[in-house]
């Protein structure tokens, strides 16, 4: 299966809806999506996984490389992860420094307050 990802543009954010397994084959699609936005300059980025059912260590390097991007000026985070990938990331110590919610309004919430 591939990967469908779709941005939807929001006051304050952009949100990147992911379903689908984001591997070594599909996570450069979804590293150009993330980093094309960061090129149009925005700051705040939602990845809503709630269709993403697998994320291999190539997807990994693509949220520790976005996380990167915007430490000092924005603000990345995922939600609605499913306990399978949320285990992932959370074996993988990623949990410890991303932003991670439990779903897309309390993201937008936590955006908002920033």
């Amino acid at each position: 299966m591939d990967i469908t990802i779709s941005v939807e543009k929001e006051t304050n954010c952009s949100v990147v809806h992911v379903s689908g397994k984001i591997d070594a084959t599909t996570s450069d699609d979804l590293e150009d999506s993330l980093m094309e936005l960061l090129d149009q300059g925005e700051e705040n980025i939602l990845l809503d996984l709630e269709g993403t059912h697998y994320l291999s260590s190539a997807g990994l390097r693509v949220l520790v490389a976005i996380t990167k991007q915007v430490y000092d000026s924005g603000h990345f985070g995922i939600c609605n992860a499913s306990d399978n990938v949320y285990e992932i990331i959370e074996m993988a110590g990623f949990n410890v420094f991303m932003n991670i919610y439990d779903d897309l309004a309390t993201a937008k919430e936590q955006i908002s307050e920033d």
